[in-house]
């Protein structure tokens, strides 16, 4: 079974990434295609083929490399993310032996050299009940279906060629990955499995971090106009303890630096003289999702009406 890796590159320091995937302890035939929107130098002579996408919109430049890939199985990762040695062979063995099961995905926690600004973000990634909700950057154990689309995420995720219908351009950067997922649990089983790992190099925290959880979930209220989207108890769930913060602060304040400081303990991996500030930045995290989905929401209401 022949495995196409498929990564954007955009960083200079990407080499890790590319080192990560021709690394692989895997006893199959596997390529990597890096897509780019220009020619890249100092790339391995062997192993790696550089497609050129001058078209910087995500979604096309995967679907670009897609569109030369020999794989049955299409491997997508991102340029700021590592490979765990195995990560293809325990995700093509399971793909393998279920055939049923048409894409798969897994966590991606924080490398192990991460700053301390990034181990804030992967707390905040990572903490059950109170964090990003994606199983992905919870890194929950196990091998499961997942129950909803964003689940799973780009940066680690395999799709059998034949369930591969392309990612919806239209969408572009933020939420092609769900769509496309979405579509795929119509027509078969969606695989959580722990054992198929990256290492996902997290934004620092404060500004880097919150200016892209502010893009995401933006983004997130403009898509709420779709019904699926309506329909996520995930969302549904993040208002409802949002509202109550708000029209009760006073009261649930304490509360809520107690709870967010237990759950967020229970996942992080920040030396323990910085966990008093943990509450603090879910209090940011929290405020920037709630304010960004409700713009992003109101934003995409007014386009709809200027569009009548």
């Amino acid at each position: 079974m022949k495995v196409s890796v498929i990564m954007p590159v955009e960083r200079a320091d990407a080499q890790r990434a590319i080192d990560s995937v021709l690394q692989q302890q895997a006893p199959f035939e596997f390529e990597l295609i890096a897509v780019s929107a220009a020619p890249l130098s100092l790339l391995p002579e062997a192993g790696v083929r550089n497609v050129v996408e001058p078209n910087r919109n995500p979604a096309t430049r995967r679907n670009r490399a897609v569109s030369v890939a020999a794989g049955e199985i299409l491997a997508f990762i991102d340029d700021d993310a590592t490979a765990d040695p195995c990560w293809l062979a325990t995700a093509v063995a399971y793909l393998d032996a279920h055939p049923d099961v048409l894409a798969l995905g897994g966590p991606d926690p924080a490398p192990d050299d991460s700053s301390v600004p990034e181990l804030f973000s992967d707390t905040l990634l990572a903490t059950r009940w109170i964090g990003s909700g994606v199983l992905a950057h919870e890194g929950r154990d196990g091998v499961f279906a997942i129950e909803h689309p964003n689940d799973v995420a780009l940066v680690n995720l395999f799709v059998r060629r034949s369930a591969f219908d392309g990612f919806d351009e239209a969408i572009g950067y933020i939420g092609e990955d769900t769509a496309l997922v979405e579509r795929v649990m119509t027509r078969g089983r969606v695989i959580y499995h722990s054992g198929v790992r990256v290492h996902h190099r997290r934004r620092p925290f404060p500004a880097d971090y919150l200016s892209q959880r502010w893009r995401y979930r933006v983004k997130t209220g403009r898509m709420l106009i779709e019904p699926s989207y309506r329909a996520n108890p995930k969302i549904k769930t993040f208002f409802a303890g949002a509202a109550l913060m708000f029209f009760f602060f006073p009261v649930l304040a304490v509360p809520y630096y107690i709870g967010t400081l237990i759950l967020g303990a229970s996942a992080t991996r920040l030396p323990r003289r910085y966990w008093p500030l943990i509450p603090f930045a879910f209090a940011a995290h929290h405020v920037t999702y709630f304010v960004a989905i409700i713009w992003g929401a109101m934003a995409a209401r007014l386009h709809r009406r200027g569009r009548k």
